[in-house]
């Protein structure tokens, strides 16, 4: 998939790929976590996430209704708005665009200082 990634990034730059895999990604997998800081800012709620949960469980414990699916980053049903912070991307579904202003809670973590997210 990476070579048919960078032959689309050479014969038509600007286009994303939107690839479907069955696993997390190399980098999700082995990247190094830190505790988090967290606020839930429609709940009201600030928690810190420790390095070894994912965001999405940490939220859970809170907030149980919480959707989600895969729990590895590809099919995207815990897409989160992100208000503010800089989130730490580990997933391989969302393009540059979505990543602006949102992240996979069940896999990408915060990229240092708090992150915001609007639930």
């Amino acid at each position: 998939m990476d070579a048919l990634v960078a032959v689309l990034a050479e014969r038509r730059p600007g286009t994303e790929a939107r690839l479907e895999r069955f696993h997390p990604a190399e980098s999700a997998a082995g990247a190094e976590a830190a505790e988090l800081e967290l606020e839930l800012a429609r709940s009201g709620i600030s928690l810190t996430v420790p390095a070894d949960r994912s965001v999405l469980r940490a939220v859970r414990d809170r907030l149980p209704d919480t959707p989600y699916s895969c729990e590895q980053g590809f099919c995207g049903t815990c897409r989160t708005k992100v208000l503010s912070g800089t989130p730490d991307h580990r997933d391989e579904l969302l393009t540059e665009r979505e990543r602006a202003d949102s992240m996979l809670i069940c896999v990408s973590r915060g990229g240092g200082g708090k992150l915001v997210l609007d639930l």
